[in-house]
């Protein structure tokens, strides 16, 4: 932060320092024998050289900075990019396991039916499930692509298609996710607290009361965002650390 406020200062000081150099080299100077009261004086010289010099350097040092502030950005960008692609991949995976899961348990419950003598689900059943896991990774696809706005249609689609799906939950997070990451505040905090709301029981409650707690501070709703925080915090969850350093870095 001293850096860029460093920056801004000298890039702001820079055309001052220009401007005086630019009139003193704008007096005339008269190279005759007989003397000019209005040819500049030594000290005036000497101070037209100091004011180049000094702006000189001052280029060069706001070339530098800019330089930096241009790194820093870069790197900014690079964390919050891996960011997403961590919770990207660690959903995908929690998505497989959750799948794996159901799937399983499906084929358990199949094998009873058969034995018992009663018929097996559908094949249209199973084609409707495929189908909204198909909607859900497309949309998900989207996402890991960048293509920020077609998720966002692609996540709305699925949710109008399938309110109450397997990864509605899912759905409502990733899009509180993205409109947090486009600065969004009011459409981020309308989603993640929807997910709360709609799916109090679901896997990522924890950290959408993080991010919703996050939202709200930035927001300056500072009681809510505390209150959010501190439940995260003590649940024993995966984002309890990341409440409990929020909160000692903020409050």
């Amino acid at each position: 932060m001293y850096k860029l406020m460093l920056a801004a200062a000298v890039i702001a000081a820079a055309p001052v320092l220009e401007a005086q150099v630019r009139v003193e080299e704008s007096r005339p100077l008269v190279r005759t024998g007989v003397a000019n009261t209005n040819a500049p004086s030594d000290d005036a010289q000497n101070i037209q050289m100091e004011l180049f010099f000094q702006l000189q350097a001052l280029q060069e040092e706001v070339q530098m900075l800019r330089g930096m502030v241009e790194e820093q950005s870069h790197e900014i960008n690079r964390l919050q990019q891996q960011r997403m692609d961590d919770y990207l991949d660690l959903d995908r995976r929690l998505s497989l396991l959750t799948e794996g899961a159901r799937s399983s348990s499906r084929g358990d419950a199949n094998g009873s039916a058969q034995r018992s003598g009663s018929s097996a689900p559908s094949q249209g059943s199973t084609a409707g499930s495929n189908a909204e896991t198909e909607a859900y990774r497309a949309a998900y696809q989207l996402l890991r692509d960048r293509n920020v706005d077609e998720a966002i249609e692609a996540f709305n689609a699925y949710l109008e298609r399938y309110p109450k799906g397997n990864f509605a939950g899912n759905s409502y997070y990733w899009l509180g996710e993205i409109f947090l990451l486009k600065d969004d505040l009011e459409k981020s905090q309308e989603w993640f607290s929807r997910l709360l709301k709609d799916f109090p029981r679901d896997r990522k409650v924890s950290d959408t009361k993080f991010k919703l707690g996050t939202v709200y501070h930035r927001m300056g709703n500072n009681s809510r965002a505390q209150e959010l925080l501190q439940e995260v915090a003590g649940d024993g969850s995966d984002a309890s650390r990341l409440a409990r350093r929020y909160l000692q870095e903020n409050f």
